[in-house]
C-alpha cells in the first residue's frame, strides 16, 4: 500500500475512535481555519433562569439546554454547572438584540447592516420566521458575514456521517472546526460546516416562511415553502391536511384558524418527495385568544322557525360542499376589497345567544351597516359557485377566489351573477336586502380558508394573507 495513503486511513482511524494521533488537517487561506469553539463555565445562582443566564452571556436558551442535554429548560437548580456555548467568537464580539413586538428578522438585521442569514447563523435558528417577543438575538460585530451551516452535534454522531449528511469533505470539515486533533467528546458542540446554505433544513427544504406567528382565532396562516427543485408537498396541521397550490417554483398553503380553536401549541409537519425521495420536517405553531366579544340576537317571531335544527342542517350540508373547493389556480391579486362601503356593525368572532340562549355559536363574518338596494362588489377576481336562495342566509352568492378561498354574500335584494360566471374585483354581484334570518338590511360578509370561516378583514389589510405571493400575478 501507497506509504501516504496508509497514513491517512491511519489518521481516520485514529480521528473516529478519538485516539491521539496526527491530523493531516488541510492548510488555507485567512478565515478558513478556526479555534476551537470557546465555551465557558457557569454555576447557577440562587433565582437564575436559563433565559436570564442565555441573556448575559449573549446566547440562547436552545443553545445552553443543548449544550448541557437539558430536556426542559425550565428545570435547574441552583449550584448546577452549566457549559455556556459560544461557537462563533467570544462574547465581545456580539452585541444583544431583544426582540420586540412585530420585528422579523429580516427588520432586525436591516438595522445593523447585515443578511438575515448571518444573524441566522449567528443564532443557530432553524426556521428564521419563528422569533418570540423578548428573545435575545445575537448581533455579529466587527467581522464579516459568517459562512456555511452551523450543526449541533447529537449524541452518538461522528465527524465522518456530518461529513456524509452535508455532502463535504471529511478534512474540510475537521480544518473549518479546529487546528489541531479534534476533542473525544464532541456531542452538544456546535460545529461549522463550510460550504453549505446556513437553513438548517433537509433537502430538498431551503426556506419556510409562516405568518402571522404566533396566530389568533379566526386567523389566516399563509405558508411558504421554497424547495430546490420541484416536489410533491404534503401538510398536517390542526389534526386536517394542508393542501399546497403552487406558483414560479414557490409552494403556497393558507389555513383557517377556527374561532373555537382551543389556545395552545400545534404541531406542523411539512413532506416533500422528489425522485422518489422524502424529507419531513416539523414546528410548532402557537394560536393565542381572539379575544371576542359578546352579543344577544332576538329574532323576530315571524322568522323564529329559520332556527329549526332541520332548516340549518339542510343548509349547512349545502355550504359544505361548496366551502369544500380547492382550485388550484390563483385568481386574486394582492389584498382584497371591501365588498361595499359602509360602517362594520358586528364583526368577526363575537360569541352569538339567539333569543336568550346559550353563548354557543359566534359570528362567522362581518356585517356592514348599508341600506336595501346598495351595490355590493365582488373583492378580488373569481368565479361565482353559488348564486341562489337560502333559507336561513337569504339570497346568497358565493364566489371562489381559488387555492381554497372563497367568499360569501348573504340577505342579498337581489342576485346580479349567475353560477360559473367569470368575475373581477370591483364587479357589481348583488344588492344588499333583508332577506333570511336578518333582523334589518345589512349585508353579511364570509370569508373561507380551506373550509373555515375566518376574519375577512385581515385579507384587506396591506400586510394581510392576500399579499403573501410575492413577485406574481394571476392571470
Amino acid at each position: 500500500m501507497n506509504i501516504h495513503l496508509h497514513r491517512l486511513w491511519m489518521t481516520l482511524l485514529l480521528l473516529l475512535v478519538g485516539l491521539p494521533g496526527p491530523v493531516a488537517a488541510q492548510s488555507g487561506g485567512p478565515g478558513e481555519v478556526g479555534d476551537a469553539p470557546p465555551f465557558q463555565e457557569h454555576i447557577v445562582a440562587p433565582g437564575e433562569t436559563l433565559f436570564s443566564i442565555a441573556r448575559q452571556y449573549g446566547t440562547t436558551v436552545d443553545a445552553i439546554a443543548h449544550a448541557n442535554a437539558i430536556p426542559d429548560p425550565r428545570q435547574i437548580f441552583a449550584g448546577q454547572r452549566l457549559v455556556i456555548p459560544s461557537a462563533l467568537g467570544p462574547v465581545d464580539t456580539w452585541m444583544a438584540h431583544i426582540v420586540r413586538p412585530g420585528e422579523t428578522l429580516h427588520g432586525i438585521a436591516r438595522q445593523y447592516g447585515l443578511h438575515w442569514q448571518t444573524v441566522a447563523l449567528a443564532n443557530h435558528l432553524v426556521n428564521p420566521t419563528l422569533l418570540t417577543v423578548g428573545q435575545v438575538v445575537r448581533i455579529p460585530t466587527g467581522q464579516g458575514e459568517a459562512t456555511g451551516a452551523l450543526h449541533a452535534v447529537q449524541p452518538g454522531e461522528t465527524l465522518i456521517r456530518i461529513a456524509f449528511r452535508y455532502g463535504v469533505s471529511f478534512w474540510d470539515l475537521v480544518a473549518a472546526n479546529w487546528t489541531d486533533r479534534p476533542p473525544v467528546a464532541l456531542s452538544g458542540q456546535w460545529l461549522r460546516v463550510p460550504g453549505v446554505r446556513p437553513t438548517g433544513m433537509p433537502s430538498p427544504f431551503l426556506r419556510i416562511d409562516l405568518s402571522p406567528v404566533p396566530a389568533r382565532q379566526g386567523d389566516t396562516l399563509a405558508i411558504v415553502v421554497r424547495t430546490e427543485k420541484p416536489v410533491a408537498l404534503e401538510g398536517r396541521l390542526f389534526d386536517r391536511p394542508v393542501p399546497f397550490a403552487e406558483e414560479n417554483g414557490v409552494y403556497y398553503a393558507y389555513v383557517g384558524v377556527h374561532a373555537f380553536t382551543e389556545p395552545g401549541l400545534y404541531e406542523l409537519t411539512l413532506t416533500a418527495t422528489a425522485d422518489g425521495e422524502g424529507a419531513t420536517v416539523a414546528t410548532t405553531i402557537r394560536v393565542e385568544d381572539g379575544r371576542y366579544g359578546h352579543e344577544r340576537i332576538d329574532v323576530p317571531p315571524g322568522r323564529a322557525n329559520l332556527l329549526n335544527a332541520q332548516v340549518i342542517a339542510a343548509e349547512q350540508q349545502r355550504l359544505r360542499e361548496v366551502r369544500a373547493l380547492f382550485t388550484p389556480h390563483r385568481y386574486w391579486r394582492g389584498p382584497f376589497r371591501l365588498p361595499v362601503e359602509a360602517a362594520i356593525s358586528s364583526t368577526f368572532g363575537t360569541r352569538r345567544s339567539y333569543n336568550g340562549g346559550p353563548y354557543n355559536s359566534y359570528h362567522e363574518g362581518v356585517d356592514f351597516d348599508i341600506g336595501a338596494g346598495a351595490k355590493v362588489y365582488a373583492p378580488a377576481d373569481g368565479v361565482v359557485v353559488l348564486a341562489e336562495p337560502l333559507a336561513v342566509r337569504g339570497n346568497a352568492v358565493v364566489i371562489d377566489h381559488g387555492w381554497g378561498i372563497l367568499t360569501g354574500y348573504w340577505h342579498l335584494s337581489q342576485i346580479e351573477v349567475a353560477a360559473g360566471q367569470r368575475v373581477r374585483a370591483g364587479e357589481v354581484i348583488g344588492r344588499v336586502g333583508n332577506t333570511g334570518l336578518s333582523t334589518g338590511a345589512h349585508l353579511h360578509w364570509d370569508f373561507w380558508v380551506g373550509g373555515v370561516n375566518v376574519n375577512g378583514l385581515r385579507w384587506v389589510a396591506a400586510d394581510g394573507p392576500g399579499a403573501v405571493p410575492e413577485g406574481s400575478a394571476a392571470p
